[in-house]
């Protein structure tokens, strides 16, 4: 495989060199200087390391009506991206919730495997997004009489219900009034909706969505900004052949699933 076939692999998934290197194991400096030509012979367990990261060889679910196919566990267990981040998280320190309730004022970040996820500061289109879906959910929510509660960040999610996994989604609906405490929500949310930023997109579009899934939340979304797309995943965790991974512009009216009569256009909030 050549340089070329991995760097146009690497920006067809939105990855960037940052969480390449965390689920490569790669040095990020030596992956800027391959992808930039400054190195002109790498090594071949570089490389290896890169197109097992880029090219994963996971067995796969049927096609949905999208062609999304999610990532199944292979016979040896975790999926071949689980395992690559597995991996890289394997040669690294370990960190832990304290290190996140540590952080200075102003500066979020969340825990994943192990490791420390920095969150950049929202941009004005994205603190737009998030606060025209809060309203509309919230609003919907309270006109008829329902329980379920409606969060933006900070808050935090412990989504296995320990503290082996804490995270920040940009909107999160929960409807188990059990699940809530001080700190947050302990446990799978119902519904979650992340916004894509240019240093977030490999993150949330498979470590989260594989994390989301395999806790048990029912819907996520992930609104991009820049395609002006909305991915949406049903998870159905009793029946895979249910799921369903569907597209959708901006223009378009989506129904979430938990609410199937609410209308969310997002071209209707004025970005």
């Amino acid at each position: 495989m050549t340089i070329q076939e991995m760097k146009n692999k690497k920006q067809e998934l939105g990855y960037s060199n940052q969480y390449l290197s965390k689920i490569s194991g790669i040095p990020e400096p030596t992956i800027q200087k391959i992808f930039s030509g400054h190195t002109k012979s790498p090594r071949q367990a570089t490389i290896r390391a890169l197109e097992k990261a880029l090219f994963p060889q996971v067995r796969t679910a049927p096609e949905t009506v999208s062609g999304y196919r999610y990532p199944q566990a292979s016979p040896g267990g975790a999926s071949a991206v689980a395992e690559a981040s597995a991996a890289y998280a394997a040669s690294q320190r370990i960190h832990t919730i304290d290190e996140i309730y540590a952080l200075p004022e102003g500066v979020h970040a969340e825990l994943i495997d192990g490791q420390i996820y920095y969150m950049a500061s929202p941009t004005r289109q994205h603190q737009e997004i998030i606060g025209e879906l809060h309203f509309a959910v919230a609003g919907y929510i309270k006109s008829h009489g329902g329980s379920c509660k409606v969060y933006i960040p900070p808050f935090a999610v412990f989504l296995f219900g320990d503290d082996s996994t804490y995270l920040e989604p940009d909107l999160t609906i929960v409807c188990d009034p059990n699940k809530l405490d001080d700190r947050g929500c302990v446990g799978a949310p119902d519904w979650v909706v992340e916004v894509l930023s240019p240093s977030s997109t490999g993150k949330d579009r498979i470590l989260k969505m594989l994390k989301y899934r395999t806790a048990g939340v029912r819907e996520y979304w992930i609104i991009d900004p820049f395609s002006r797309t909305v991915s949406v995943y049903l998870f159905d965790m009793e029946d895979a052949a249910k799921e369903q991974a569907l597209t959708y512009s901006f223009e378009d009216t989506i129904h979430p699933s938990l609410y199937p009569d609410l209308e969310i256009r997002l071209a209707s909030f004025y970005l």
